[in-house]
């Protein structure tokens, strides 16, 4: 009989059950974002720093490491199931996935920039500490961002 057997339509099932797990799992991330946004709405300058500098900090938060584990799940789950599912399975909301995660994990690292010269430019002593804290989350950024562009230029 012609058409796609049942193993094909088994696969096909499972990566795009799998595909609705890595969008709830990036839901998580999206939630944590939009947590950090209000947050930054609310900051205001102290005699310390400028509200700018504040704002900074507190969105910086989103990039320190395990913070930014909230990210890996979504990421995992887009990356293996495009894996899994070859150029002739995926669809249109996997890709969407796997490019989002990147587009996050991209915007991450440029975040962690800008938190990083704030940190290099205030007065007194340079705080090594939160400036390394962060090269660790933009380099679990830069991961992140690499596996979903090793995976979407993945053929089969």
């Amino acid at each position: 009989m012609p058409g796609p057997d049942a193993a094909e339509r088994s696969d096909l099932a499972l990566v795009q059950q799998l595909t609705v797990v890595g969008w709830l799992l990036l839901g998580g991330q999206f939630g944590f974002i939009l947590f950090q946004f209000e947050r930054v709405r609310t900051v205001d300058g102290t005699r310390f720093a400028t509200a700018w500098d504040q704002r900074i900090e507190v969105l910086s938060f989103l990039i320190l490491p395990p913070n930014l584990m909230v990210l890996f799940p979504a990421a995992a789950v887009a990356i293996g199931t495009t894996w899994l599912a070859g150029s002739t399975q995926r669809g249109a909301w996997l890709d969407s996935l796997l490019r989002v995660v990147a587009g996050i994990a991209i915007s991450m690292i440029f975040i962690g920039f800008a938190a990083i010269i704030e940190i290099s430019t205030r007065n007194g002593q340079l705080e090594l500490d939160s400036i390394f804290f962060r090269l660790g989350g933009m380099s679990l950024a830069a991961g992140i961002a690499l596996g979903c562009r090793l995976a979407d230029q993945q053929r089969v």
